[in-house]
């Protein structure tokens, strides 16, 4: 996948940037076959910046890395199936004019399939957090297993990384977000 950046600098001056490089996604059969289930081992670094010399010192700063998760159709309420049946018969006789038997009878069968499909959900999930308490924060995950069940069609996921600092009179929020990759 390819690398992805962003930069801005803060009114008190700071340089921050946010990268995410690295990135491949191994998507894999579901081991346990499920139709509706699918599985990755996801690699990504993600790393966090803050340079220049602002003229307030920074008070906090946190970095946070991961996958934002889509999945088209929710259909984890499971599936219903029911059925009905019923029979009748009836027997009749006559014995005036034309003696005779009539034998009659009704029967019916019914059945349903039922599931709840909800719309698509999208999933945050944080693969790894930390305080950048210097100058530089470095995420790297390699092969992290992610599985989605209940998933009818597609499941997309997108890498992201956001980088959040603060100082006594600023507070800056900076996010970077990978190429969507379609898992089968």
């Amino acid at each position: 996948m390819a690398p992805q950046s962003s930069h801005r600098t803060t009114i008190d001056g700071w340089h921050l940037s946010v990268a995410l490089s690295g990135e491949v996604i191994n998507a894999v059969p579901n081991l346990a076959g499920a139709q509706n289930s699918r599985e990755a081992f996801m690699t990504l670094s993600a790393q966090a910046n803050i340079g220049g010399s602002g003229s307030n010192p920074v008070t906090a700063a946190n970095f946070v890395a991961g996958y934002q998760v889509g999945c088209q159709v929710d259909v984890s309420q499971g599936l219903q199936i029911g059925g009905t049946g019923q029979l009748a018969g009836s027997v009749g006789a006559t014995i005036s004019g034309q003696p005779g038997v009539q034998v009659g009878g009704t029967g019916a069968i019914g059945g349903f399939v039922q599931t709840d499909l909800q719309p698509g959900v999208i999933t945050t999930v944080a693969m790894g957090t930390m305080p950048v308490t210097a100058g530089m924060g470095r995420l790297d995950m390699q092969d992290v297993h992610v599985k989605v069940d209940a998933c009818g069609g597609p499941v997309t996921v997108r890498s992201y990384a956001t980088f959040a600092v603060a100082s006594a009179v600023q507070q800056t929020q900076l996010s970077v977000y990978g190429d969507p990759y379609v898992l089968n």
